[in-house]
């Protein structure tokens, strides 16, 4: 794989703790129903169709998005799921949609996984499976470059404007912190509205913020080395209770870990192997 030179900007990486709050009993009610009427589990139903339906963003750079030379879609999730397509003698399908539609389309069976670097964390896992986790990082921010942000290490975010996602993990982790923020829907809006002073910062992956600043390409931004947070994995996400089909999912995952096809591809996109947890201070 060749990466290309021209990207379109990514949206930032948001969290659906509220989304997925809200489909408790329904997920048990109809795989209980599912068993009892003896049809196909999710896996048996994907390999009878030799099709893998992925649901993803497409608005995400690096992970998930639309080369804007090819107009092909690509990313770094992406490309894993087609390696584990490959891998598993599927073809893979991709419905791009909104963000926040991506859990509730899965939990109405409209796509089979999710891709689009869904940190697993303890309230997706009571609504949701994942793979074993395919991306390890940390959170950070970008900043102003001149300083008078203000914003050296994550206890001076209290006060602060950061902009970001509505429902975003990292915009809650903001509000945690004591910082004000103000929704926008993507980079291309809310890294200029960092340089004219109207918020502070935003919040992100580490790796996926140093590609943003290189995507934006101009004066008056930088990365908040000292602004370390919340260190997590990341997976493919199925519905609950899916084990044939995360059986399958994690073989094809581990082997791809295994032989540095996964590395290969995280180097190619984000710049750094992610195969391995990283520890924060």
């Amino acid at each position: 794989m060749k990466k290309p030179k021209k990207f379109l900007l990514f949206t930032l990486i948001s969290t659906t703790a509220l989304i997925a709050a809200a489909c408790g009993n329904e997920e048990s009610n109809s795989s209980a129903s599912a068993s009892e009427s003896g049809e196909q589990n999710s896996w048996e139903q994907i390999e009878d169709s030799g099709k893998l339906v992925v649901g993803t963003e497409g608005l995400y750079f690096p992970v998930t998005y639309f080369d804007e030379t090819t107009k092909e879609l690509t990313g770094f999730d992406v490309e894993v799921v087609r390696a584990i397509g490959d891998k598993l003698g599927l073809e893979v399908e991709f419905k791009t949609m909104e963000f926040d539609g991506l859990l509730p389309a899965l939990r109405n069976g409209q796509i089979d996984v999710a891709a689009n670097d869904f940190s697993i964390t303890e309230e997706r896992l009571e609504k949701f499976d994942f793979t074993v986790p395919v991306k390890h990082s940390y959170g950070s921010a970008i900043v102003r470059e001149s300083d008078d942000s203000g914003i050296n290490t994550v206890d001076d975010l209290a006060g602060k404007k950061v902009g970001g996602a509505a429902t975003s993990n990292y915009s809650d982790y903001a509000k945690e912190q004591g910082a004000e923020v103000v929704v926008y829907t993507g980079s291309d809006t809310v890294l200029p509205e960092i340089v004219q002073g109207r918020v502070d910062a935003t919040l992100n992956d580490y790796l996926v913020l140093i590609q943003a600043l290189e995507q934006f390409d101009k004066p008056g931004l930088k990365l908040a080395e000292n602004v370390k947070f919340s260190p997590n994995s990341s997976g493919l996400v199925m519905q609950k209770d899916s084990p044939e089909l995360k059986e399958q999912l994690d073989a094809a995952l581990t082997e791809l870990i295994e032989d540095g096809t996964v590395t290969e591809i995280s180097l190619e996109f984000l710049g750094a192997d992610v195969t391995k947890p990283v520890d924060v201070e």
